[in-house]
């Protein structure tokens, strides 16, 4: 097998742990979270730094014709 199934299936491993203890009422880790949040692409919830986010509304403005 190689390496990049090994390391996916481990993922899916982790995956499905998450989803059975939050399914059955366990606790669930802040890794066990992110883990899911990635697989759904779903960004984490925290602040942005002013800087970037002017920086990426200018890119969305000059790439995106975003207004």
């Amino acid at each position: 097998m190689s390496e990049l199934n090994q390391l996916m299936l481990e993922h899916e491993e982790f995956l499905e742990s998450a989803l059975d203890d939050m399914e059955f009422g366990g606790e669930l880790s802040q890794e066990q979270v992110d883990c899911i949040r990635q697989a759904c692409g779903k960004p984490r919830n925290s602040q942005v730094n002013p800087l970037l986010r002017d920086v990426i509304n200018d890119f969305g403005v000059i790439f995106g014709g975003a207004k």
